[in-house]
């Protein structure tokens, strides 16, 4: 067994800020698609402003956990430029290496196979396609909240950059409506994504739980995928 560092301080930073950027966005855009005034735990609506529980304050918390996200992905590609093992979510589908690991790795999540019977791999290839994915729909997520944020001043930046995607969309209400089922995606990956990091520290012992604090897994043998560390 030997430890191998894996993530770079820049990637478990961005990591957990973009873990509570994305609640955060999660639960106030919950209650800007529903809001829960009245309850047995809500304010009615006439005293919403004395208690500071406005439309106004959630949908301003909502737009700086926005910004932060997009800030997030911007250092994010940027970290992946100059440094290679932080190019690790680009699948590489063009090799048949990528397809095989794809085929043991549901194998092996299905229980068709053992855990030990598998290569060991920095990232698995069933990973990396997952990571690939959500950046995808993180960056539709900062076009279409954006895009509805800048009709708020159809003359503005935001509406410039991404205005284009309510038109393409179909309207305001389908974009909305998209903006609120990838979220329900992202969230829904999210838990999947805790189960198998979880169930991979617990049926390999590889440190893939604390990696993304420490940066370091601990693997059997030389990583099939090594080759994207140096």
């Amino acid at each position: 067994m030997e430890r191998v560092y894996v993530f770079s301080m820049g990637l478990r930073i961005w990591h957990w800020i973009n873990f509570f950027s994305i609640l955060v966005l999660f639960i106030t855009g919950l209650y800007i698609g529903n809001p829960f005034f009245i309850g047995s735990q809500g304010v009615e609506a006439t005293y919403a402003y004395e208690k500071s529980l406005t439309m106004g304050l959630i949908r301003e918390i909502h737009f700086i956990a926005g910004y932060i996200l997009l800030a997030g992905l911007i250092f994010r590609f940027l970290i992946a430029l100059s440094s290679k093992r932080d190019r690790m979510f680009i699948p590489k589908v063009w090799k048949a290496e990528f397809w095989f690991s794809v085929i043991e790795s549901v194998k092996e999540y299905l229980f068709i196979s053992s855990a030990k019977d598998s290569y060991p791999h920095i990232r698995p290839t069933t990973a990396r396609f997952a990571y690939f994915l959500l950046y995808i729909a993180l960056l539709f997520m900062v076009m279409t909240g954006f895009g509805m944020y800048g009709m708020s001043n159809p003359e503005g930046f935001w509406a410039s950059l991404f205005g284009w995607i309510i038109p393409f969309l179909g309207g305001e209400f389908p974009t909305h409506m998209w903006h609120h089922w990838v979220a329900w995606l992202i969230i829904l990956f999210a838990i999947v994504h805790v189960y198998f990091v979880v169930r991979e520290d617990f049926t390999k012992k590889t440190g893939e739980v604390s990696s993304m604090i420490n940066g370091y897994k601990v693997l059997k043998g030389k990583p099939v995928d090594a080759e994207d560390l140096e």
